[in-house]
């Protein structure tokens, strides 16, 4: 019996089973879950701040123009526990806000100079406000500064920063406006004083296009306060706008007469002068320098005071009083002239005409002719003096060679004149007033009173006697002519008691200068400034000194 045997039939198994796809699926749609989750967190960066104030991880947003631009995720203290470190994100879509000199600052409620601010976070927390910068390199991701406040200027905005520096009293605050004519052109960024130098240093920005009036040769000084000026022409009074008058300013402008000079460039450093007419003296850098010896009082003579030839100025005082250590060691400081120093500036002159003048040669030159210094009054209210140059006839060919060079310095001879001659004339005249010898002048009219009543008594008794009857008429008429003559000077009469009102009034007027003569003599100036006010004697008890 033969038997057929089967073959086994061999079926090829697939290396990979059609049920590993959805596995494999559904990681490869994971993978890019994950990987699109964490590209589309956007730019991280960091920031450092104080504190941590109402910025919460995973909900504070970060802004730009009230859009959401990032969030913080993180919330931690530095390694040394000194700073808050915040790290953020910026959204993908929103990178290029990220610059190297970015600003961001904590937005919350606050009360400031321009109002009320942040009132939207009440209700829906704080947030950070982000202003982008104008750096054009790569994002280095170096840790940001987080300010408690928002910047005076947005790093967008385009323009310039300068320095200024000031020795002067008086502080211009952060935010106050810095003026050009009057038309608010930037702020004060920063305000603060350097203990090295002693000296107040502010940070300023001017924005376009208005930087472009900003040059070499501007000069900068502060506004504030309300400006009372008197002068010859009458008064002038200068109120500046309700906020530079609260919280200062500052302005700028060239001097009178100045170029304009090359623009200026970015952290430039410049003074800050304390007025407008402080500017106008800076651009006078060439002088000649004089010393002039006063006999008057300097009281109301101040540093910058005019030097003024007919109202045509041609210096400035420097240094009031001027002691070197060679003037006191020759003379004490109580037996000398008062020392003055003041400065011949020539481009003052070249103003007025178009060619160089040596005005100090020709000073030194003129004192031969009778050219002197002296202090005269500018202003009678504040009392305020100044040096005059003038010609005195009575002066010519009096000047001492010898004395034109004194202590190392070129002397101007003085002579005293103005509100100084004029007190002395008032007291001498006042002294000699005072002088008169008008009691002795009472007592002897009223001798002579008694004298003229006993020869009226007399005239009456011949009048009346038998003798009188047998004197000639002649004699008689003079008799009765001498005896209504008499009866004028009588006591009673309009001629006695006119006399007597008169010689009252004298004694009167006497009494009441008598406390003028006193104030003058203590405080020769009296008659114009108001004399200082003396305290009362008090009573000591007896036997006491």
């Amino acid at each position: 019996m033969v038997t057929t045997s089967k073959l086994a039939k061999i079926i090829k198994i697939r290396a990979i089973s059609a049920i590993w796809i959805i596995p494999i699926v559904t990681a490869v749609v994971g993978l890019w879950i994950i990987y699109s989750h964490y590209a589309d967190r956007g730019t991280p960066f960091t920031l450092l701040a104080k504190d941590a104030s109402g910025i919460v991880a995973g909900k504070t947003v970060i802004k730009n123009r009230s859009v959401d631009v990032g969030i913080v995720d993180e919330v931690t203290l530095s390694d040394d526990y000194n700073q808050v470190v915040v790290k953020g994100r910026i959204y993908n879509d929103m990178k290029p806000l990220l610059k190297n000199d970015s600003i961001f600052w904590v937005v919350k409620p606050e009360i400031g100079r321009d109002g009320v601010t942040g009132l939207n976070t009440i209700l829906s927390g704080v947030y950070i406000e982000l202003a982008s910068g104008n750096d054009t390199h790569s994002f280095k991701n170096n840790p940001f500064i987080l300010s408690d406040t928002p910047p005076l200027s947005d790093p967008s905005i385009k323009g310039i920063r300068l320095n200024l520096e000031s020795d002067q009293n008086g502080v211009v605050p952060r935010g106050a406006s810095v003026m050009f004519h009057g038309y608010r052109v930037g702020n004060v960024e920063t305000s603060q004083f350097d203990v090295g130098s002693r000296k107040m240093k502010y940070q300023i920005f001017i924005t376009q296009p208005y930087d472009a009036l900003v040059t070499q040769n501007v000069r900068f000084w502060k506004e504030g306060g309300i400006n009372l000026t008197l002068s010859s022409m009458g008064a002038s009074l200068n109120v500046p706008s309700l906020d530079v008058l609260l919280s200062g300013g500052i302005s700028f402008d060239l001097p009178d007469g100045s170029k304009l000079g090359a623009p200026a460039e970015q952290y430039s450093v410049y003074k800050l002068y304390e007025n407008k007419k402080s500017i106008q003296d800076s651009q006078y850098t060439e002088y000649k320098e004089f010393l002039i010896m006063l006999s008057d009082s300097i009281s109301g003579l101040s540093e910058g005071a005019p030097v003024e030839y007919h109202g045509i100025r041609l210096g400035t005082v420097s240094k009031v009083p001027f002691y070197t250590p060679e003037m006191l060691e020759q003379s004490s400081i109580l037996n000398q002239k008062v020392p003055v120093l003041i400065r011949i500036e020539p481009d003052r002159l070249s103003e007025l005409v178009d060619q160089k003048i040596d005005i100090a040669t020709l000073i030194m030159d003129e004192q031969k002719n009778g050219l002197r210094a002296s202090l005269k009054t500018s202003n009678m209210f504040t009392g305020a003096l100044y040096i005059d140059l003038d010609f005195y006839s009575d002066l010519k060919n009096k000047y001492d060679v010898k004395k034109s060079k004194q202590f190392g310095y070129d002397t101007i001879d003085t002579t005293s004149t103005g509100i100084a001659q004029i007190q002395a004339k008032i007291i001498q005249l006042l002294d000699n007033f005072n002088n008169l010898p008008l009691n002795n002048t009472m007592s002897q009219f009223n001798k002579s009173l008694a004298s003229s009543e006993r020869l009226m008594n007399s005239i009456n008794q011949i009048m009346a006697s038998k003798e009188m009857q047998n004197m000639p008429k002649d004699l008689q008429k003079a008799m009765h002519s001498l005896n209504e003559t008499m009866k004028g000077l009588q006591p009673g009469s309009d001629l006695n008691n006119q006399m007597k009102e008169s010689l009252q009034k004298v004694q009167q007027m006497m009494d009441e200068l008598t406390p003028l003569l006193n104030t003058l003599n203590d405080k020769s100036n009296a008659l114009i400034f108001s004399a200082p006010n003396k305290k009362d004697q008090e009573p000591k008890a007896k036997g006491t000194k």
